[in-house]
């Protein structure tokens, strides 16, 4: 299954119908709707459903974007987040985007689940590894202070995602989605590759899934 992404042009289109003929135009019908997608294109989107002209594959939570958002931003509101306010705020439109789910019959919405604040290091070790460093005495002190700070942090981050995944994953059972827990570029993000078989195991549930960033 190859399906072409609205992330390529939802930012320059204002008619949610003449941005899927734009992929269309391509060659691809199977599209999926990107977290770039704001309410106003939305109508232009379900009439092309309607008319068959196009099929969706999945849509990326958050999708539509909250109408105060107004570019692309998926971790605009966190699973993760300490304050109760950005989680509640995270399960909505993330229930919201379910709904749209079934509306178009995709099968698949795609999550992220948050992140662990503690500073960044995934770029400086890519950089480090680009310039010969990888393994290096630099390199591998950054990596294990990272290590170190991440799995003393991360239960209680893990704790708050899970519970607001519950919710999410009920109603996509109700609503037949299956639910993509998506693997993230930042070692800052979650789940980390060391926590998404623990994760799974724990949701138990056939309809959610690992999904693969590229």
């Amino acid at each position: 299954m190859i399906a072409f992404s609205t992330c390529w042009n939802s930012g320059r289109h204002t008619s949610g119908d003449e941005m899927l003929r734009e992929i269309h135009a391509l060659g691809f019908d199977l599209i999926e709707l990107g977290h770039g997608i704001r309410i106003s294109l939305m109508p232009g989107i379900q009439k092309m459903f309607d008319t068959g002209e196009v099929r969706i594959s999945s849509l990326h939570n958050f999708c539509p974007l909250p109408v105060e958002i107004t570019s692309a931003s998926p971790d605009c509101y966190e699973f993760s987040a300490a304050r109760k306010s950005e989680r509640d705020r995270a399960v909505k439109q993330t229930l919201q985007t379910l709904d749209f789910a079934a509306r178009l019959n995709a099968p698949f919405v795609v999550l992220h689940c948050g992140s662990i604040s503690m500073n960044p290091i995934t770029d400086q070790l890519i950089a480090l590894a680009q310039n010969g460093d990888l393994l290096s005495r630099k390199y591998v002190r950054k990596k294990i202070d990272a290590v170190r700070t991440r799995e003393q942090a991360a239960p209680a981050y893990l704790a708050r995602v899970k519970e607001c995944l519950k919710p999410i994953i009920e109603q996509a059972a109700e609503k037949n989605v299956g639910l993509g827990i998506e693997g993230r570029r930042g070692y800052e993000e979650i789940p980390s590759e060391r926590e998404i078989p623990q994760l799974l195991d724990e949701i138990a549930a056939p309809h959610v899934g690992y999904w693969h960033d590229m």
